[in-house]
């Protein structure tokens, strides 16, 4: 090709380059038209660099298959293309020995993968490297390669290649720039009609999705999964909430973007990690992992960070909906519990979705709070966070929930079916509130006792419920057990104890048991443990010595002794309950 058709196929190839501000447009025009620029030329590659990854990546090709060519990241110095990125300045490849020195010290799976894209493992005879320049910095490389051995790059091919560069990069940077406001403008457009459209989490987060062209994950401040783009996400965000949510460092993910490189589904994908906050408050965790590219660009990260705020404010929308509707509950529930035999029609537990039915139970569960070096202040601050996560968790239940929340106590309506045993329901709830009070112990700080009444089937028969909830919370309370949890069927004879002084108790307890608990310190013997064990057992002496892994010889010599210090012969219906009374004395005073 003489100068003057050389210097007219790069005036036409950057009339092309000008004639759009569509950067990807732009990008494929720019692959193409190099090609009419440096005769002899049959392959060209686009390489872009990420700063944040820092790496060089395949972005556009002519004579490769993309399908491969887009899995490949070079490190700056790396290959031919990745040498010429920290040079700043282009190279020519004039040899077959020299591309094969170029490419010498790129790795296994990119050999593998560019012999993939080329169909056969075969190096260029002759190459061309340019760096692309925007604003003082390299933004990319351009290569070109020939395959005929009758060709060969010289240096007028090198100055041509040049300039068509530094003139592709000005289109670089112009489309770029369009592109940005455009895109800006989008955002901004579609972020703005989502949030005023209150479509929900669901239409924020396929609105997102679609904006930057990668899946979104939501997770609430208790890292459940509360939206997904797609159906398909739901497994990936169950791994990805196991294997890397859990396993961070909590604060770090309230506060700070990340990114990690983490195995989803057998493949190794870079996620980002925004938190999704406003002021002081962690709403929760917004997840991306990408698939279709190598990076967020600085315009999807952009719509993610101006798509945080929507979630925050959809998030919060939704809790206070759910917060005001278990407000409106409270007065409902005081009334079914001190006023249980007024008139109940006229609080419309219809459209509460409280009718009485054959198939409806009713449970009361009441929790307290408590932190006694913290302030009145500080608790109840603390105990919003949690009634945050009580007004998720109860607004999901099949059934309504009503929430009576006075104070540092909190007492909780269910309605249970019918054909759940009491022990089944005592389970369920159970579970509930181990997933509360696990957050409360480990994000809020502070500490409670919940206790469970007996369930009804009746309205009017509720109040009985709760009185059995509060003498299990005043059980657990007086008797300083590790215990966070109990229901009434455990509390049993114990509520007898509750309204009585403690010292009483105690008398009790040494006026029956006293001589034997001093015998066992004073001889270091076991008398009162298998008293204990025999009288469990119903007075059986082999039972009793398989629990105690002791001979049945042993526990009669010990039940000896014990009558013997008691001054009995046997253990008659009156002895055996104050005995048994006395133990039980003993476990409830837990000292």
């Amino acid at each position: 090709m003489d100068n003057e058709k050389k210097l007219m196929s790069l005036i036409n190839s950057v009339n092309v380059l000008n004639s759009t501000r569509d950067l990807p447009e732009v990008l494929e025009q720019l692959i193409q038209e190099v090609l009419n620029v440096v005769g002899g030329a049959n392959k060209s590659v686009l390489f872009l660099y990420d700063d944040r990854a820092d790496i060089l990546y395949a972005k556009t090709a002519v004579g490769f298959d993309m399908t491969y060519m887009k899995e490949i990241r070079l490190k700056p110095g790396e290959g031919m293309s990745g040498k010429t990125f920290l040079d700043e300045k282009g190279r020519i490849f004039s040899s077959l020995e020299d591309t094969v020195e170029g490419m010498a010290d790129i790795s296994d799976n990119i050999r593998n993968i560019y012999s993939h894209s080329l169909g056969r493992m075969e190096y260029p005879v002759s190459a061309i490297c340019v760096p692309l320049i925007s604003d003082g910095k390299c933004i990319g490389v351009l290569t070109v390669d020939v395959y005929e051995d009758d060709v060969q790059f010289e240096q007028e091919d090198l100055r041509l290649l040049e300039t068509f560069a530094n003139q592709a990069s000005i289109a670089i940077e112009n489309a770029t720039l369009f592109s940005q406001n455009e895109r800006n403008k989008r955002i901004h457009e579609e972020l703005s009609k989502v949030s005023l459209a209150k479509g929900g989490l669901a239409d924020i987060t396929s609105t997102l999705s679609k904006l930057i062209d990668e899946p979104v994950i939501v997770y609430n401040e208790m890292m459940d999964i509360i939206a997904t783009s797609e159906k398909e996400l739901y497994s990936i965000s169950l791994e990805l909430k196991e294997e890397t949510i859990q396993g961070a460092e909590r604060p770090v993910f309230e506060t700070e973007t990340l990114s990690e490189q983490v195995s989803l589904a057998g493949e190794e994908r870079l996620v980002y990690f925004f938190p999704i906050a406003a002021d002081t408050r962690f709403f929760g965790l917004l997840a991306v992992p990408i698939m279709n590219g190598t990076d967020v660009d600085p315009l999807d990260q952009f719509a993610v960070e101006q798509a945080v705020t929507v979630f925050a404010m959809e998030i919060d929308r939704q809790e206070r909906l759910v917060e005001e509707h278990f407000n409106y509950s409270g007065s409902i529930l005081e009334r079914i519990i001190h006023h249980p035999y007024e008139d109940l029609s006229s609080l419309n537990l219809t459209e509460m979705n409280f009718p009485e039915h054959d198939y409806h139970n009713y449970c009361i569960a009441q929790l307290y709070f408590r932190d006694p070096l913290l302030s009145f202040e500080k608790m109840t601050e603390k105990k919003q966070k949690i009634m945050r996560m009580f007004y998720r968790e109860f607004s999901r239940l099949p059934y309504r929930t009503l929430v009576y929340d006075r104070n540092l106590e909190v007492n909780v309506m269910f309605t249970v079916p019918g054909y759940l045993s009491e022990t089944a329901v005592y389970e369920k709830l159970g579970r509930i509130f181990n997933k509360i009070m696990s957050y409360s112990s480990s994000y809020a700080g502070i500490s409670g006792s919940i206790g469970l009444g007996r369930t009804v089937t009746k309205l009017n028969e509720v109040h009985y419920s709760y009185y059995d909830a509060k003498r299990c919370v005043e059980f657990l309370q007086s008797t300083y057990q590790e215990r966070y949890i109990m229901n009434y069927r455990q509390l049993g004879p114990y509520r007898l104890f509750l309204k009585m002084e403690r010292d009483e108790l105690r008398n009790y307890r040494s006026e029956i048991l006293l001589p034997v608990i001093e015998h066992d310190e004073k001889y270091g013997s076991e008398l009162l443990n298998t008293l204990k064990m025999y009288l469990d057992t119903n007075q059986n002496m082999a039972e009793s010595g398989r629990r105690l892994f002791l001979h049945v010889n042993t526990i009669k010599y010990r039940l000896a002794t014990v009558y013997k210090i008691l001054d009995i012969k046997s253990l008659s219906g009156k002895k055996t309950f104050e005995l048994q009374l006395a133990f039980r004395i003993n476990d409830y005073l837990n000292e």
